[in-house]
């Protein structure tokens, strides 16, 4: 499958859709996150659970139910049913959950309740499969329209959960549809966080600035990430990750593996470093050698740095987003080395 086609067909579709939620938004962000991080040859297809799918979703939604200024908690759904679970009142409950034990992230309630966070993600699963899902390769109009990421045909407005234990809560990505998302990631994210912001606007019907909408919506949570940099410092010998100058006074907590592409909090992914050099490297893709030394950290010893604050350290996620990310990449691409220094992808990677 042609990844340009791919991505084009997937923008019209979005573009000429009914949206009256951001949920098709967030999924299929979620869906192309886990095309990266799961990475498979060029004409496979690959098995998603929605399980997964509602994880990143509820990761996504998480800073988004923080109150935005005087604007309250906006609204992104135009309408629900009685019957119908919302969205972000999920998320409001797990992070109320979340904020009683003391905890900031989502990841780290996933953590320490795993059966409050389960059952929670059951309901968004049944809400992913009966919405987004159903509806994410239709355009709104009466015509069925044509699977061309997986066979929707199972699924519909009020699925049972007997159809859905009968298809495992996954759905079949077709041959070569996993490839081609990861590989026009990097151009179709951006459009679709943009409809994103856009949406949130129109359904709040308030004059919201986008910049900063986009920054509450889709910001990294550095206060959250921020509460690691004593045990980056020590454990990096007070020297920036990236340049290895001696810090001083303010430091940054980076993602290595940049947070637009993979929102990845795990320390695996989480390095301090000087604010030049993060201020340069901002959403670039770091060259091969720092991602190559990031996956070399040992176990233990990033464990040592999270388990005080009860964060996870996310390996296997930061070794498949790795992997995902430079598969994508084109030979040519531009790497950060340090600022104002790039390599160029060679199309081969040393981890």
């Amino acid at each position: 499958m042609d990844p340009l086609d791919l991505g084009a067909r997937l923008a019209q579709l979005l573009a000429t859709g009914r949206r009256v939620a951001t949920y098709k938004l967030a999924t299929l962000d979620a869906l192309i996150q886990h095309c990266l991080e799961n990475p498979v040859p060029d004409d496979a297809g690959l098995t998603v659970p929605i399980g997964d799918l509602a994880d990143r979703v509820v990761e996504a939604y998480w800073p988004q139910v923080r109150v935005f200024g005087e604007h309250g908690v906006l609204r992104q759904i135009q309408h629900t049913r009685p019957d119908a679970v919302s969205l972000l009142d999920v998320v409001r409950a797990l992070r109320g959950e979340a904020e009683q034990r003391g905890l900031s992230t989502a990841a780290q309630l996933r953590a320490a309740a795993p059966r409050e966070w389960s059952k929670a993600l059951r309901r968004v699963s049944t809400t992913l499969a009966r919405q987004p899902l159903f509806r994410l390769q239709k355009t709104g109009g009466r015509e069925p329209g044509v699977a061309f990421l997986y066979d929707d045909s199972w699924l519909s407005d009020d699925v049972t959960i007997t159809t859905l234990d009968a298809h495992d809560w996954s759905i079949e990505l077709l041959p070569g549809v996993p490839s081609a998302l990861a590989r026009v990631s990097s151009m179709l994210q951006p459009v679709v966080r943009q409809w994103w912001v856009e949406d949130v606007q129109r359904l709040n019907r308030d004059e919201l600035e986008l910049p900063d909408l986009h920054a509450f919506l889709f910001g990294a949570g550095r206060t959250a990430v921020d509460r690691l940099a004593p045990g980056l410092r020590e454990y990096q010998a007070n020297r920036c990750y990236y340049c290895h100058r001696t810090l001083i006074r303010e430091v940054h907590v980076d993602h290595v593996l940049p947070w637009s592409r993979v929102p990845l909090d795990g320390v695996r992914n989480l390095v301090l470093t000087d604010p030049r050099c993060n201020g340069d490297k901002l959403a670039t893709l770091p060259a091969v050698d720092h991602v190559r030394d990031l996956l070399a950290r040992p176990e233990a010893d990033l464990q040592t740095i999270a388990a005080p604050l009860r964060w996870p350290v996310e390996t296997a996620r930061v070794r498949g987003a790795a992997a995902g990310l430079y598969r994508a990449a084109t030979v040519g691409s531009p790497l950060w080395r340090e600022p104002g220094l790039y390599d160029f992808f060679d199309g081969h990677v040393a981890w």
